[in-house]
């Protein structure tokens, strides 16, 4: 027996780091928007003599043991069910590029999740599923809510309180540019630690009406500024991305990847073949905003 899962890549419309919690974590307040890029699960559920988890992906810069968050998403599932006696074989065809700030492994556990609770006759409630998530990772939660229903959502908390959103972006398009710098999300918090950093008033998400002709400036992460003081090619990027014509641009999570937001196809088409010719970009494409189901 087996389940097919669609593991949506997400960006960062909107990222606030508000207070540092006791326990290391910090609470934000964010905006995330599923877009079509995507990785592809299938798990693959058999009967065995014992408990089995094992993780197949063909990207050699992806773990296959238990660091992976697909193989901590089974055994906790498992953990949690007291099922027993079962393989789970896990294969991962991935696309996403990791350490990006796009989701890829998040979306890649919550899949994991979904499609063990739908095999087991959706065993675990919803919060329960949510409770899990949170303890795989900050994104994860956003992934399950809606049994993975839904695209764009407010996430508070350190990410596990999640409120369905809707902003208007069918006429548009989400260009993504990986550059060739690797960003770890806990050392990009350790420096914005370090930095002696403090939110500002929490600020209202963006309008629901999407992004208007004369721009997208409500799009806001406080990462940006760290990040790019880092590494100016980053920055460099970003700019390269609003000069080819982007009605609006900006880095998702931690970084390193750096979307932005065409209304014309052949303007992000352009900009394609421009950033295709630097060698310090490791992906990009053209793709979708999933919208309102």
């Amino acid at each position: 027996m087996f389940i097919e899962k669609k593991a949506y890549a997400k960006i960062n419309l909107y990222l606030k780091i508000l207070d540092k919690l006791e326990n290391g974590y910090h609470n934000i307040y964010t905006v995330m928007q599923k877009i079509s890029l995507r990785d592809n699960i299938r798990i693959n559920i058999n009967q065995g003599y014992r408990n089995n988890i094992k993780i197949i992906c063909g990207n050699e810069n992806i773990p296959v043991g238990e660091t992976n968050t697909a193989y901590k998403a089974a055994d906790l599932f498992l953990n949690y069910t007291n099922i027993n006696n079962f393989d789970i074989e896990i294969e991962i065809e991935k696309n996403i590029p990791s350490m990006a700030g796009l989701g890829g492994g998040s979306s890649d556990s919550a899949c994991v999740l979904l499609g063990l609770n739908e095999y087991f006759d959706y065993v675990l409630p919803e919060d329960i599923l949510m409770g899990i998530a949170s303890k795989i990772g900050a994104d994860v939660p956003f992934f399950v809510h809606s049994n993975g229903e839904t695209n764009c959502a407010v996430c508070e908390g350190i990410g596990e309180i999640v409120t369905p959103y809707y902003i208007d972006l069918s006429e548009f398009y989400c260009f993504v540019v990986k550059p060739v710098y690797n960003i770890s999300t806990k050392r990009a918090f350790e420096d914005w630690d370090s930095s002696n950093k403090r939110a500002k008033n929490q600020q209202k998400p963006p309008s629901q009406k999407g992004v208007s002709r004369s721009g997208g400036g409500w799009l806001h992460n406080d990462f940006s500024g760290l990040i790019f003081s880092q590494n100016k090619n980053i920055k460099e990027i970003k700019d390269s991305l609003i000069k080819s014509g982007a009605a609006a641009a900006e880095m998702t999570g931690s970084g390193s990847a750096l979307f932005c937001i065409f209304e014309d196809l052949t303007d992000a088409e352009k900009c394609r073949a421009q950033i295709n010719l630097r060698d310090d970009t490791e992906f990009c494409g053209i793709f979708n905003f999933l919208g309102k189901k």
